[in-house]
């Protein structure tokens, strides 16, 4: 009944940071109230046919990448098959699909043939973008305040950028929209639209995608959530499912255990929460959480959820002239107007991600068994919370992207053999995240960097992992805040017990 560190749920961000503690020869407990490890990053099936629930790709996956190395540090790396494709996406511009590489030289030369008269801008951007990455690693990773001092070039190019939009920093580049609309075609994945996007967020991942190179896991999302689970049980942790947790239980203002919804109790040295802030707060006992620090829990900005539909074809994609990989399709207006369509739900025009699965790992399913999935970015408080109109949202929702899918490829309606619909709602449901969110707090910039609620908190014994914390939202956010956690907390149980242990660098 007693651990070292509690894990409190399995999302990406919990399972990476037990299987960290796990590897340095720490016992480790997680708790999970679903059947199956993984939070977003799963997979179903439904009548025969593989699904992965969220992955599109991570980015950071080349040797050396960061993404490479957390992965090596958890033990994870040999026990996944990443792939690499040439195509990373592919966006619509001017009447013509642009693909784009999954290469940065190759990337950048598609650019300057799109964009000849911005040559210039653009290679000052791309040398610029170099520098934020290095400012943000000295910064950030060495933590050396006196770089403040030194008044580092490369470090106030991180700062600057960190308190601006997405599109004021590429903007003062090349102030052109097509380029705009090109470049910035991922919004969709960070939640808001370049003018509200903070900087931050779209460059970091920018830099891991196109830097350090695009991949996705075969056999998706639940391979690499069941390896992170492998790794904990091979080292002498635990992965308890369908054991929900109902309060974490505190003395003399510490969390010393948790109780579960069957009334078992465990105890730990360190408690680790991947369930979100809000919900982790609300589960204290004998324990009043300072208002000041509340605030910072509840008043930012929730950000936006998702509505996917996943589809099972009788057929190869290939057959109806599907893309590969993923297809970003704006088919009107600037980003932001296409954010406001989302968020306003008018589905008949918003923006969709077109992800072809069945490209992107051949192995997942048969090869006439072709899997998609459509995404769109949607507003939880559009969704009706009674159920037999919920119902009939979801079923207008579903035949209006299928008919959409139709003016696109004729013919495809013919070969739906399966198709399933989840709505913010079913994401709430799923991970009692609040309104469904898929990225936490709306990733502004006013709520970015330090105005981000930390993976500290005021408890000296716990931490919070995840999308809602420093550095951000996505699988790669998530499994950076769990392995500096993991790190964190290995350095005060060095403290307590003299164990020596390797400290990796590790990037956020």
């Amino acid at each position: 009944m007693n651990f070292d560190i509690i894990v409190l749920g399995s999302g990406i961000a919990g399972l990476t940071c037990a299987s960290r503690l796990s590897k340095l020869g720490y016992k480790v407990g997680v708790f999970e109230k679903h059947h199956i490890p993984g939070g977003y990053a799963t997979n179903f099936k439904r009548r025969g046919y593989n699904f992965d629930v969220s992955l599109h790709g991570i980015g950071g996956l080349d040797n050396g990448g960061n993404t490479h190395n957390i992965l090596n540090y958890c033990g994870v790396l040999d026990k996944i098959t990443p792939i690499k494709n040439e195509i990373a996406y592919s966006v619509p511009f001017k009447g013509k699909l642009i693909d784009i590489p999954n290469d940065l030289d190759s990337y950048k030369k598609l650019l300057f043939d799109l964009f000849p008269n911005e040559v210039k801008n653009i290679d000052k951007l791309f040398k610029d973008i170099f520098k934020f990455k290095a400012g943000f690693e000295k910064f950030i990773l060495d933590k050396d305040a006196t770089i403040l001092d030194k008044l580092n070039t490369d470090c106030l190019m991180f700062i600057k950028w960190s308190g601006k939009t997405t599109d004021e920093v590429i903007r003062n580049y090349v102030d052109n929209d097509d380029f705009v609309y090109v470049f910035t075609a991922l919004w969709p994945y960070y939640g808001l639209p370049p003018k509200e996007l903070c900087a931050l967020y779209y460059f970091i991942p920018w830099i891991s995608y196109h830097i350090h190179g695009k991949y996705y896991i075969q056999g998706g999302a639940q391979q690499l959530s069941d390896s992170f689970v492998e790794v904990i049980k091979e080292n002498g942790g635990s992965v308890n499912l369908r054991s929900e947790v109902t309060s974490i239980n505190f003395e003399d203002n510490e969390a010393k255990s948790i109780t579960l919804k069957n009334g078992e109790t465990f105890t730990a040295k360190y408690i680790v929460s991947n369930i979100n802030p809000i919900h982790t707060f609300n589960m204290a006992k004998n324990y009043v959480v300072p208002k000041k620090y509340m605030d910072k829990v509840t008043k930012p900005t929730i950000g936006c959820s998702l509505s996917q539909l996943y589809i099972g074809l009788d057929c190869n994609p290939k057959e109806l002239n599907i893309p590969p990989e993923e297809v970003f399709y704006f088919d009107i207006g600037t980003p932001e107007e296409n954010y406001k369509l989302s968020i306003d739900s008018n589905y008949e025009k918003c923006g969709i991600l077109l992800t072809n699965y069945s490209s992107m790992d051949e192995s997942f399913n048969e090869y006439d068994k072709g899997v998609l999935a459509v995404t769109i970015i949607d507003n939880y408080d559009a969704w009706s919370k009674d159920r037999s109109e919920y119902v009939e949202q979801k079923k207008n929702l579903e035949n209006i992207l299928i008919n959409r899918l139709e003016e696109k490829f004729p013919g495809i309606k013919e070969h739906i053999v399966v198709t399933e619909l989840g709505t913010p709602r079913t994401m709430e449901r799923y991970t009692n995240n609040p309104k469904g969110a898929v990225y936490g707090y709306a990733q502004s910039v006013k709520q970015a960097s330090r105005h981000r609620l930390s993976s500290d908190t005021p408890v000296k014994n716990l931490f919070l992992v995840g999308a809602w914390v420093n550095p951000g939202g996505g699988y790669e956010g998530s499994i950076s805040s769990g392995m500096v956690v993991a790190q964190n907390i290995a350095k005060k149980l060095v403290q307590k017990d003299g164990k020596r242990v390797e400290y990796p660098q590790v990037e956020l």
